[in-house]
């Protein structure tokens, strides 16, 4: 996807201000929401992706494929669509698209557990130099 609403359009314009001088916050009880949507996301798409690979085979359309060739290539082509085959990329099929949408949500979920950690690494390094001066958090 493209455009002013993609997803990777609202990362650029948050990358562009915080690299051009803009205040990044962070919230860590919003970063550990993410962890948790990103976790729930990911488990929902890899049940989906079993269902597909389960429920959406063509095996037996009651197209005549039992008995009429181009019947049977027409079943086959739809059983390929659902669950990846001859001809159509893995990517390209239904199990495809929830196991990428499962890939993705684990990296973002990975990404924001690494700025978590990083956030409360740094917090208390910065913790620990104030109250080495005497400066009362």
């Amino acid at each position: 996807m493209a455009g002013p609403e993609a997803p990777e359009a609202g990362w650029k314009a948050f990358t562009e201000n915080v690299v051009g001088g803009g205040r990044l916050e962070l919230d860590p009880a919003g970063i550990e929401q993410c962890i948790k949507l990103c976790q729930e996301h990911a488990d929902r798409m890899k049940l989906l992706g079993g269902r597909a690979r389960r429920e959406l085979r063509a095996t037996d359309l009651g197209l005549g494929e039992q008995d009429i060739e181009s019947a049977r290539q027409l079943a086959r082509k739809f059983d390929e669509k659902a669950i990846g085959g001859d001809g159509i990329e893995f990517g390209n099929s239904a199990v495809g698209l929830f196991l990428a949408h499962e890939t993705y949500a684990s990296d973002m979920k990975s990404m924001f557990e690494a700025v978590l950690a990083s956030y409360k690494e740094q917090d208390a390094a910065t913790a620990a130099r104030l109250g080495s001066v005497g400066v009362q958090l």
